[in-house]
């Protein structure tokens, strides 16, 4: 069975990669299962994997951090071709589609309606089983997270199902639903250490770290919403954090395969471990895609992290995360007028926290040398045009491995490097956050030191100086430096913009434009950068596009509009605050 199931993967890896619909899944390829004898399908355990395996190219999909170039990119802390839409508050009301989609979720409810027609002991079918579980909390936190209040389905619809015109349910329903659900996926499914495909695979610890995800997501979204339009009256946040730190703790404390990657390198083993070709040995990973361009199946992450950027670059905002070697508060914008351009990178490399080049090139990094040649970076792609420009100065390198065939062109399409969708450092520090909010009473040296230790900077303290992010409400220093952890561990992994909008933080976006480092005009030739610089010199490329700032509007924007065909057809919705 074992060699099915990566033969099976195999096959939807290809399906994902080439995005062609030629590929064929054993009785996948049949048509919906409300088209056919239900009782010629439901028969052994081997339907149920093969039934499952539907939903891994959607969810790989919709699970791809900002290191391979997710199309959502784009927060406070990094920015790509033009204003995000999200930010700038410029997102329509769509007529149809819009995420208001259920085809996937009435098919997790067919195998719930089906499964237990097999004919086999349910301890053969249990892990089958915990995956539709999974699919199914995953599929709703997507409508959860985009949407808040959303009809919640049990059972699979017909055309003329009377369910189909019901209402939204409370947010508070669908939350809590979606933790039953993985309730019984961390039941139901195999540890790594047993699971057919191992981490390739969904296991028990990437349901617990998903549980510990959902519950703080809806336990800081309910503390920070409330009093507003999208906050729920009397739902108590504190059950959700206490429902997070109880899934950390589970994997913190339980017998599981967990860890955190450290050689005792700490110049480089952040960077490393997001440039390897197989994670199946490395602890911190809890679920990752593999790839093998032997067989056709590979990306192109790493073309777009050496030979060009996709237009990504990270804005001044993000250095104030990172504190000095000693653990120390910066001011960067002092630092800046005494440091420009290269300059300016190289002294950063020397005293800030190692994260920070471990995460942008620095000059005299090596960017590729493999059979494509040798690149080493002199400076950023200010110069470039479109897919190989760099707006801000600050160069993503965060992913790469230069001595992968993938890296540099024009062998950029045959990248190896696995994606990794769950690992345990943000367990760690879902862990922290969450323990914080229910009692304050954090075990550091288990969760955030762990993390600090890797890249060898001093246990977590509360350093002197003034905050430098308004949230636009008072929050405790501690808690502070625990938001501060987290967002410079998880740099470009698909984070920021859903905790932007759980700790309801437009303050720190709105009205205001992304800025770049201080740019050095003496390491140019005239007119070979066209970016704009502001009044101080620094890289400013959005001046011309939005000059007043990001325009978003906190009173409709964090969350999305249902499309107006929806509404039409179903006048018991009602749409969104604000749209």
């Amino acid at each position: 069975m074992k060699a099915l199931n990566y033969f099976l993967l195999t096959l939807l890896s290809l399906i994902l990669l080439s995005c062609s619909d030629d590929f064929i899944i054993n009785d996948l390829d049949k048509p919906p299962l409300d088209q056919i004898g239900n009782e010629e399908f439901w028969r052994t355990p081997q339907d149920l994997e093969n039934y499952m395996l539907q939903f891994y190219p959607q969810f790989f999909l919709s699970n791809r951090s900002g290191i391979v170039a997710d199309p959502s990119i784009g927060s406070d802390l990094s920015i790509q071709f033009s204003p995000n839409e999200f930010m700038n508050g410029s997102r329509p009301t769509p007529t149809s589609s819009g995420g208001w989609n259920w085809d996937d979720i009435r098919a997790i409810n067919i195998f719930f309606e089906n499964y237990q027609k097999v004919d086999a002991s349910f301890e053969s079918i249990s892990h089958f089983v915990g995956e539709a579980h999974f699919f199914k909390a995953w599929l709703y936190f997507e409508k959860l997270s985009a949407f808040g209040d959303v009809p919640w389905y049990t059972n699979s619809l017909q055309t003329n199902s009377e369910e189909l015109f019901k209402p939204r349910d409370s947010r508070e329903v669908v939350a809590d639903s979606i933790l039953w659900h993985l309730d019984q996926a961390i039941d139901y499914l195999d540890a790594i250490s047993s699971v057919d495909g191992g981490t390739n695979r969904l296991n028990k610890e990437t349901a617990l770290a998903f549980q510990s995800r959902v519950a703080l997501f809806e336990g800081s979204w309910q503390k920070y919403h409330a009093g507003t339009e999208f906050g729920k009256s009397g739902v108590d946040p504190n059950k959700y954090f206490a429902k997070a730190v109880e899934a950390a703790e589970e994997l913190m404390n339980g017998d599981y395969r967990v860890g955190i990657y450290n050689t005792g390198d700490p110049e480089a083993d952040y960077f490393n471990m997001f440039g390897m070709v197989d994670y199946s040995n490395i602890d911190e990973i809890l679920l990752w895609k593999e790839h093998d361009q032997s067989i056709g199946v590979s990306h192109n992450a790493l073309l777009y992290i050496t030979d060009r950027t996709n237009g990504r670059g990270g804005t001044f905002s993000r250095l104030d995360h990172y504190l000095d070697r000693n653990g120390n508060i910066i001011n960067y914008k002092e630092f800046a007028n005494q440091n420009r351009g290269n300059e300016f990178l190289e002294k950063l490399a020397e005293i800030v926290d190692p994260r920070f080049s471990q995460t942008f090139y620095i000059p005299g990094d090596v960017m590729y040398d493999n059979e494509n040649g040798r690149r080493v970076f002199d400076k950023p792609f200010l110069n470039g045009a479109d897919q190989f420009l760099n707006r801000t100065g600050f160069q993503f390198k965060k992913g790469n491995n230069p001595n992968l065939r993938g890296a540099g062109a024009p062998f950029g399409g045959n990248s190896e490097t696995g994606f990794i969708f769950f690992r345990y450092a943000e367990v760690l520090l879902n862990y922290a956050e969450a323990k914080y909010e229910l009692d304050g009473n954090v075990d550091y040296d288990n969760s955030i030191n762990l993390l600090r230790r890797r890249a060898g900077m001093p246990d977590f303290q509360i350093p002197e100086g003034e905050q430098k992010f308004d949230y636009g409400y008072p929050i405790d220093a501690e808690l502070y430096e625990i938001r501060r952890e987290r967002t410079l561990e998880l740099a470009e992994e698909g984070f920021r913009r859903d905790d932007l909008r759980r700790w309801r933080a437009h303050n720190l976006f709105q009205n205001q434009r992304p800025k770049g480092y201080p740019f050095a005009p003496e390491e140019w030739e005239d007119g070979e950068v066209l970016i704009p610089t502001d009044e101080n010199g620094f890289m400013d490329p959005y001046r011309n596009d939005i000059p007043n700032g990001y325009g978003f509007q906190e009173n409709r924007d964090y969350l999305n509009p249902i499309p107006v065909d929806e509404l039409t057809l179903n006048e018991n919705l009602e749409q969104n605050p604000g749209w």
